[in-house]
């Protein structure tokens, strides 16, 4: 995976940090018009806090969930959502943010918070990540029912992560390497170089936090069923993430502030 140069996102008081991709990027398309939060508790040392209203009509937009169920934005108002961007074809970023979700799933399990926290990575390969390809992943996983994996229209996919900032774009597969798909068992023809964001959604619908990099694991893993998903690419990433990386920890942190309630 390239490794990429640092940018500046018009969030708040901004954030500096490293892009990182499943193969190759250029540019983050930052959401604006955010304002400080005014939350009296302390703010997260890492990542930027902020309270930034969401479009109404991307808060409208049916997604489908990995059991087949129609989903917005809106319909998980009351919650607080973690959201972060991915494909299941992934071979060096996203099995190691599984592994980090995995962490904060657990984390907020053990809070007794399960009810009101939901997990959600919504994909940015919606022409394979069908419905189907997603409750695969998810049972491999062992996912809780509290985290979430969303597909819809590329149109709807295009609309949420433009809203969201998040930038993704479709490459050709390097020729010298030649991944297989872990469902079907055939070769991949292409690739989606993609932002690796992490947003706090709070319970009135507002972005409240969010942070960019690498995951970190902390000396975790890789869930079992996904170790055998990474490149070697994907291995240096697990081995060795980069100053700007994000953990569980940070992820757990934000919750705390944005929920008011001890996570972790």
């Amino acid at each position: 995976m390239q490794r990429f140069g640092s940018v500046g996102l018009a969030v708040g008081a901004g954030l500096v940090a490293v892009l990182s991709a499943c193969s190759s990027s250029t540019s983050l398309s930052p959401s604006t018009g955010s304002s400080p939060s005014a939350s009296a508790l302390a703010t997260p040392t890492s990542g930027t806090a902020f309270d930034k209203a969401p479009s109404p009509t991307v808060a409208a937009l049916p997604f489908v969930n990995q059991d087949g169920q129609t989903v917005t934005l809106d319909s998980f108002k009351g919650q607080t959502v973690v959201l972060t961007d991915f494909l299941s074809l992934c071979q060096e970023v996203c099995p190691l943010t599984a592994g980090n979700f995995g962490q904060i799933a657990e984390k907020v399990k053990m809070a007794g918070a399960s009810s009101k926290i939901t997990l959600l990575e919504v994909t940015v390969d919606p022409a394979r990540d069908t419905t189907a390809r997603l409750k695969a992943y998810s049972r491999n996983l062992g996912a809780p029912v509290n985290w979430q994996f969303w597909t819809g229209s590329p149109a709807n996919i295009a609309a949420l992560w433009k809203e969201m900032g998040v930038f993704y774009e479709k490459v050709g597969e390097d020729p010298g390497i030649h991944p297989i798909d872990w469902w079907t068992g055939k070769g991949l023809t292409y690739d989606v170089d993609h932002q690796d964001v992490v947003f706090v959604i709070g319970a009135d619908g507002h972005e409240k936090w969010l942070i960019q990099g690498n995951p970190n694991l902390q000396g975790g893993s890789v869930p079992p069923s996904l170790v055998h998903f990474l490149n070697a690419n994907g291995q240096a990433n697990l081995a060795s993430p980069g100053a700007q990386s994000w953990t569980s920890r940070d992820v757990t942190a934000a919750l705390t502030y944005v929920t008011g309630q001890q996570i972790g």
